[in-house]
């Protein structure tokens, strides 16, 4: 019983203690970074520009909710339980109840991914990811990612820790409606629900030839639920936004003083604003959607499927600026298959066939994708992508179900380097914050 409880709680000890590692060495190169972090001054009038960026917001709204860009439930849970009376006393409830939640979540999410992967070597891996994210310092600085990944990770718990299918609807409304009022989801629930339900479908179709409603229903009773639940989430605030400004969509609009606006801003592909775990954020969840896609399809046509495998280190390196990486990894593919050489066949498991009906998998994916798309259409240079994408665990849910499709630990290491990279750079993260300077 006892090295059964030691091996459950270890691996998230790691995490946290890597983590807090960093950020004491962040902290030791700007020591400013900790009396920030921990103290309460400066007093409001002489708040900097960047001091506390967001979380000044959420601060604010912890001493009067109104209708603004920002979702009301997490400075609504400082107000109430924290009665803060000053933007410094809201900004440190802020910072202290994030942190907490945040160590919580890694035990948490420990736990749920080991029950989904049932492989503890995957759990840790995909924990340690999400945890030395450099993105993951916004869980520890007053942000709304600490709360909003602790509800996603009792989404995903309801997908897999219920077996009763009443009980897992009623979750994923009562979770869904919740999110819904700490951050704009909307429209990346509206399509990942759909996109899921379809996917589900088409390789249903492709695997029997014809698909019943009855085969079909569970998946279209949850996609209804997630569906009404982000509306209903959404119309909470929306009517109190109608009410006090007389514009219910005021969260949305308010987000043009921001400079967003529609369009196909192809640049930032090549060029993110802050740093390069923008565009890996970008790119990231869009490769493991398109690998996701290929592995289902070779794996239910009984296709052979065959991959260039790179062999130098420096390929790793690559992986900091993926527009690159992409260009010459297809260049090397197609001319090993025009020569016929070099190509290496990738088996893989029997549980990518599982994957092809797995919602939660196919939700997580596509609640991620959705957060990069809509950034690239609206923002001239994939502003905070990395953070949406890093610092909640949806991608990580989704990437150590891929990892399952491939039998092994070797697909592994190039998310061990990337999982260097992170450490270095949110150590690095740590030390911009105490300089008050862009972080995502």
């Amino acid at each position: 019983m006892k090295s059964k409880f030691f091996k459950t709680i270890s691996p998230p000890l790691i995490v946290c203690g890597l983590f807090i590692i960093c950020a004491v060495l962040g902290m030791l190169i700007n020591p400013a970074a900790f009396g920030k972090l921990f103290s309460l001054s400066p007093i409001i009038e002489t708040i900097p520009e960047g001091y506390y960026w967001d979380t000044q917001h959420y601060a604010s709204l912890a001493l009067k909710g109104i209708c603004t860009a920002f979702y009301p439930l997490w400075p609504l849970i400082i107000r109430t339980f924290f009665h803060p009376q000053t933007i410094q006393e809201a900004a440190g409830y802020l910072i202290l109840l994030g942190n907490i939640l945040f160590f919580i979540s890694v035990f948490a999410l420990y736990l749920v991914f080991e029950k989904a992967f049932n492989q503890r070597y995957s759990a840790f891996i995909c924990v340690l990811a999400y945890g030395l994210s450099p993105m993951s310092i916004f869980h520890s600085i007053g942000y709304t990612e600490s709360l909003f990944s602790l509800l996603s990770i009792v989404f995903m718990w309801a997908f897999i820790g219920t077996k009763h299918f009443n009980i897992k609807i009623f979750i994923l409304f009562c979770i869904t409606l919740i999110m819904s009022l700490t951050r704009p989801i909307l429209i990346q629930v509206l399509f990942a629900s759909s996109a899921s339900m379809i996917t589900i479908l088409i390789w249903r179709i492709m695997a029997i030839d014809e698909v019943s409603l009855d085969q079909y229903k569970q998946s279209i009773k949850i996609t209804i639920t997630l569906v009404v639940s982000a509306i209903l989430g959404y119309s909470l605030y929306g009517l109190f936004c109608l009410q006090t400004r007389g514009d219910f969509l005021a969260p949305f609009n308010d987000q043009k003083h921001w400079g967003k606006g529609l369009g196909l801003h192809l640049a930032s592909l090549f060029t993110p604003r802050a740093t390069f775990f923008d565009l890996l954020g970008f790119y990231f969840s869009l490769l493991i959607l398109i690998l996701s896609l290929i592995f289902v399809y070779f794996k239910l046509k009984n296709k052979q499927l065959y991959i260039f495998i790179p062999k130098s280190n420096f390929w790793n390196f690559l992986m900091l600026y993926p527009p690159l990486l992409i260009i010459l990894y297809i260049f090397y593919f197609l001319r090993r298959k025009k020569r016929k050489i070099g190509l290496t066949q990738l088996k893989l498991t029997e549980y990518t066939k599982t994957l092809s009906e797995n919602y939660l998998f196919w939700f997580c994916i596509y609640f991620t994708v959705a957060h990069s798309i809509i950034v690239f259409l609206t923002d001239n240079y994939l502003t905070s992508v990395g953070r949406f994408v890093f610092a909640v665990p949806f991608l990580f849910m989704a990437l150590g179900y891929l990892g399952r499709c491939i039998p092994g630990k070797k697909q592994y290491r190039p998310l061990l380097w990337l999982i260097l990279f992170s450490g270095i750079a949110l150590v690095r993260q740590w030390v911009l914050y105490g300089q008050d300077k862009w972080i995502g």
